[in-house]
């Protein structure tokens, strides 16, 4: 059966399923951090240690290689239903080992730097404390522009599936900028006397994910094919209202679905409502759902009319992803979805609530970044 994502939808992820990909990518951005972690801590050879330490810019590559491949590999065990291209995890890998190694090679240079006899000299005037801050803005700055390699990469790749994606080269950046100024308020904090530590991986891991997840889910497909493409989404229906349109939608079709009507296997619809609740229109998203439109209600229940009124003015509509189901139950989704601040401010507290809780119980916890 087709999906109805890869279809129909004018978004990469449709709206009504912003809630369910935002998390499972979250998940899977911290469980490719979790699975880097256990890999550079397995390889604990001697030799192989001596010689990597020895080798910042070739340890920086491998460190880059190895952290791209698995975090894109778990990336795309949830992308691959939208962007069905394996190629996320290579444009992934060549990403990061660009940003390892450049930001190995800054860092080094500045390194090098600070043992010059004035700077040291300089240096040696300022607080600890204050360095201590100065160093790691420095590092924060230099991961920031590191990391456009990382969005550079990711683009190449999405710009053949996606419009007007030239903005998606900032998102990585982003992500650095906003996970260093939640660790930033941190110890802030303790300067308050106010302890409350957060885990570096998972605060890390978290923002990228929430901040990937959700520039994925403002893209538009290439051509942009919106769902019933003779209708238009209605302006002036928030969420609220797209849910009230739903269950009274709901209610009709659950009405005049009777068990004599019962299909076999998932039909997908969209439908188009009235402000009003009439069903102006459908359209199959399935070849299933084409083959077995008359055994639901949709036919019956349609009045095409709402659609050329006497004034030449088609009424505002919603549109709903609508799914008759086998065991006689429906499923009806607002295409409109969750608004994305309501997802990000979710994703987020849960993010900070768990790099909290993982920091209080694993204080000694080793950042691998």
């Amino acid at each position: 059966m087709t999906s109805i994502s890869q279809t129909q939808s004018r978004y990469l992820i449709p709206p009504f399923e912003r809630i369910q990909f935002t998390g499972l990518f979250v998940l899977a951005t911290g469980v490719g951090w979790f699975l880097i972690g256990l890999i550079l801590r397995s390889v604990q050879d001697p030799t192989v240690v001596t010689y990597l330490e020895g080798k910042g810019l070739l340890s920086a590559l491998v460190t880059g290689f190895v952290s791209g491949t698995v975090v894109s590999a778990t990336q795309w065990l949830v992308l691959r239903r939208y962007l069905p291209d394996w190629l996320w995890i290579l444009a992934g890998a060549t990403g990061y080992v660009l940003l390892t190694t450049t930001l190995e090679a800054w860092w080094g240079w500045l390194g090098y730097a600070m043992t010059l006899p004035e700077v040291a000299a300089l240096t040696g005037k300022i607080l600890p404390q204050t360095m201590v801050m100065l160093t790691g803005g420095i590092r924060t700055v230099l991961a920031t522009i590191c990391s456009l390699w990382l969005g550079l990469a990711q683009w190449l790749l999405l710009r053949q599936y996606t419009d007007s994606s030239r903005w998606w080269v900032g998102v990585p950046s982003i992500a650095v900028v906003v996970s260093a100024l939640f660790t930033a308020f941190s110890a802030g904090l303790v300067l308050l006397n106010v302890n409350f530590p957060l885990d570096g991986n998972v605060l890390g891991a978290g923002i990228l994910g929430i901040t990937q997840a959700i520039a994925l889910c403002t893209l538009q497909r290439r051509p942009c094919n919106k769902p019933l493409t003779s209708l238009t989404m209605a302006p002036n229906l928030d969420y609220n209202q797209a849910n009230r349109l739903g269950k009274r939608l709901h209610q009709h079709l659950s009405d005049a679905w009777t068990s004599e009507h019962l299909n076999q296997e998932s039909l997908h619809y969209w439908v188009a409502v009235t402000e009003t609740g009439a069903i102006a229109a459908y359209k199959p998203i399935s070849q299933a759902a084409i083959d077995q439109v008359q055994q639901t209600p949709l036919p019956k229940l349609v009045i095409p009319e709402v659609l050329h009124p006497e004034n030449g003015v088609t009424p505002p509509l919603a549109q709903f992803d609508v799914t008759f189901l086998p065991s006689g139950k429906l499923q009806i989704h607002p295409y409109s979805g969750v608004p994305l601040l309501w997802v990000t401010l979710g994703m987020l507290t849960m993010i900070i609530a768990a790099s909290a809780i993982v920091a209080h119980f694993n204080p000694a916890l080793i950042d691998i970044n």
